[in-house]
């Protein structure tokens, strides 16, 4: 009868972890899309903050987009 307790225990313990875990992904989630800013397209060569770090940012930048690609 006391395995029957802690199997039901060990259960309860990963539903709560597994929810914990869910909150936390979706905390993670929401705190990155607060902290997002738009990167302008056009107007003049500016750096803009990003989740990377600061960037530089408008229309007179070259069109490739990775490293090793020409513009």
């Amino acid at each position: 009868m006391s395995a029957n307790y802690l199997w039901r225990a060990v259960c309860r313990a990963a539903r709560a972890l597994g929810r914990l875990h869910a909150e936390q992904v979706q905390a993670w989630q929401v705190w990155a899309q607060a902290n997002r800013t738009a990167v302008p397209a056009e107007g003049p060569l500016r750096w803009v903050s990003t989740l990377d770090g600061r960037r530089l940012a408008g229309r007179h930048l070259p069109a490739g987009t990775g490293a090793g690609e020409t513009p």
